[in-house]
């Protein structure tokens, strides 16, 4: 009598098929979990950039003379200078789309106070009475963009410089 211990043709075939449409349900799976963490994270990194300013601006409200590190309070009201001052304090914040990508980045506020925003990044403008935070958390349409008019792509919010 013979003894055969071992697996069928067919009986490796399925298994193989299991393994590959496991695997095929995962990568989908993973790919929206990524997408939604980078969406939350710059989402996370936006509210973190407006508290921070809005806080930093009450400093010289309550009598300090320096903000986001040692920016002296008297030079606020000049345009410009509050970005300039966030984006060198915040310089430890990462782009979530793009590692290699500034998280928050300076940038002139256009003559309909538009902000101009890149995917992941936090971008920060000053006209010397208000900053404007602008955030793109994702990219709309048929072309890969920022779509600055809509909600389901871009936050933007103002702190007011007093």
């Amino acid at each position: 009598m013979k003894n055969n211990k071992g697996f069928t043709l067919i009986e490796l075939l399925v298994v193989v098929a299991i393994i590959g449409i496991l695997a095929a349900v995962g990568t989908v799976a993973y790919t929206g979990y990524t997408a939604s963490a980078k969406k939350n994270a710059t989402k996370s990194n936006h509210a973190s950039v407006v508290k921070y300013v809005a806080s930093e601006l009450q400093k010289c409200n309550i009598g300090d003379s320096t903000y986001m590190g040692s920016t002296a309070c008297n030079v606020r009201k000049t345009a410009g200078n509050v970005a300039t001052a966030a984006e060198t304090a915040l310089s430890d914040f990462k782009n979530a789309e793009d590692s290699d990508g500034d998280g928050v980045k300076k940038v002139t506020a256009a003559d309909d106070g538009s902000v101009a925003v890149v995917l992941g990044q936090v971008s920060v403008a000053d006209d010397g009475s208000t900053v404007t935070i602008s955030s793109c958390f994702a990219e709309v349409g048929d072309t890969p963009a920022c779509d600055t008019t809509s909600s389901d792509s871009v936050m933007t919010n103002s702190v007011s410089i007093e």
